[in-house]
């Protein structure tokens, strides 16, 4: 009898240790219910912890899924929630992470935001989160309240299913992170209202970018832009840009192709004609291979954290081409906001008290001779102002702190142009020079600087 009483005893242990350790089901919480401020209603949560030099090749691994099963490099964790709720966009918490017999308190508090996957029918939300007792940095914390699929670290069975997610990072910079269920949490998400704004896309979709490099970075080059012939319209990507970042199960692809658009006509005898040049992106991101709106674009036009260049565009004119008005405008970033109209910029110009054919200049020599204002000035968009002046090339930069990293992103450069005398030769070929010239980053890194100086044919003094 003792013989079965104990074997039943070691089968009774050994479920217990199944169940608290499958890293997927909520574990019992009878071994915890005495443990200082854990209560009854005290509920697991698995995880895992990385220390930070294996964080990179576990966490940035495609073979992450091998690391999992074989608890390679990877230790096993428990969330304990004391308390957790969810009222409008406050949260409020309260647990230990427990490791090793140890539990260490956790006391958080923010803001709900909005996640950036919701534009792809995921109902989620985002914190922005601290840590009150200093113990850990927030990586990411997200609550999921339906069951369309998003990515998932841990365990991939949870992707189609409502749930919870929290990543931390300890002083030494070793990372905690833990999954579960949410129906398996017995947590009210009826109250969670926010007012649809983001927060920082690496609190969100980006999380992982805090942590992990990318695995693969490269760009592919075509040779140099074309010439274009007369009445051209301008619209070249001459490079794409190109980096992958696995984190966990997933695998996030970066595209980002800087792009130039425009118009440059020919030039009448009389009356005005208008060029336009616009600096924009081309760009998507993919999340194993799908197309996602969940994590935001990390390459850009300017936006190096240290260093770097302003981002400048100029229109230079051919000979006896003078610019009589100018219009400059956009839509770009500078931090997290969206800087849009009535910006202030530093513009440059070039003057000439006689024709350039006369004084042996042309275009080109524009783009090297113009010199900038040291004070900014704000411009308008949509707006025509005049030039004073003989002004044969117009130029501007905007602070090195705004950056282009979306679709909708664009700087606007328009310039109305005349002939300078038009007892001079009709119908003359000349060109005009369209130049860009840009910091390319990513993760805040500075990749490349093009300087893309574009030469267009086009008539001046056309009858």
């Amino acid at each position: 009898m003792k013989m079965i009483m104990k074997s039943l005893t070691s089968l009774t242990v050994m479920f217990i240790l199944l169940i608290s350790f499958s890293g997927i089901s909520s574990a019992s919480i009878d071994s915890t219910v005495e443990k200082g401020n854990i209560t009854e209603n005290t509920i697991s949560v698995p995880g895992y912890t990385v220390s930070k030099g294996n964080i990179q090749k576990v966490l940035g691994s495609e073979d992450y899924s091998d690391y999992i099963a074989e608890e390679e490099l990877i230790h096993r964790a428990e969330l304990l929630i004391d308390n957790l709720t969810l009222n409008g966009d406050d949260v409020n918490f309260n647990g230990f992470v427990s490791y090793n017999s140890t539990d260490i308190p956790l006391q958080l508090n923010g803001k709900l935001y909005s996640s950036r996957e919701q534009s792809d029918g995921i109902k989620s939300y985002v914190g922005d989160l601290i840590e009150n007792n200093a113990n850990f940095k927030v990586l990411h914390f997200k609550i999921k309240t339906n069951d369309k699929a998003d990515t998932s670290l841990i365990s991939t069975d949870l992707r189609n299913k409502a749930n919870f997610k929290l990543y931390l990072q300890d002083d030494k910079g070793d990372i905690w992170y833990f999954e579960e269920e949410l129906n398996n949490l017995d947590v009210d998400t009826s109250k969670i209202s926010t007012d649809g704004s983001h927060v920082d896309s690496l609190l969100d979709g980006n999380w992982f970018e805090q942590i992990l490099e990318p695995a693969k970075s490269y760009k592919v080059t075509n040779e140099g832009i074309n010439l274009f012939s007369t009445h051209p319209y301008l619209k070249a990507c001459s490079t794409v840009y190109y980096s992958e970042v696995p984190f966990g199960f997933d695998v996030a692809q970066f595209y980002f192709c800087p792009k130039v658009e425009g118009d440059i006509v020919d030039v009448g005898t009389s009356g005005s004609a208008n060029w336009t040049t616009r600096l924009t992106v081309a760009e998507h991101v993919r999340v194993n291979g799908k197309p996602t709106t969940g994590v935001e674009q990390s390459y850009k036009i300017g936006g190096v954290t240290s260093g770097g260049i302003q981002t400048l565009g100029t229109i230079a004119a051919g000979q006896n081409t003078k610019i009589t008005s100018r219009l400059i405008g956009g839509l770009y970033k500078k931090s997290s906001s969206e800087v849009s109209v009535n910006w202030p910029v530093i513009v440059g110009y070039f003057t000439k008290n006689i024709p350039y054919y006369a004084a042996g200049k042309s275009a080109y020599d524009v783009l090297t001779s113009i010199s900038y204002s040291t004070t900014t000035t704000t411009v308008n968009n949509n707006t025509y102002q005049n030039v004073v002046g003989n002004v044969s090339g117009y130029s501007y930069k905007i602070d090195k702190s705004g950056y282009l990293n979306d679709e909708s992103h664009y700087l606007d450069l328009g310039v109305l142009v005349s002939t300078w005398d038009s007892t001079k030769t009709k119908n003359e070929s000349t060109t005009a020079y369209v130049n860009w010239k840009f910091d390319v980053s990513f993760l805040g890194s500075k990749v490349d600087t093009s300087d893309w100086k574009i030469p267009i044919n086009y008539k001046v003094n056309v009858n």
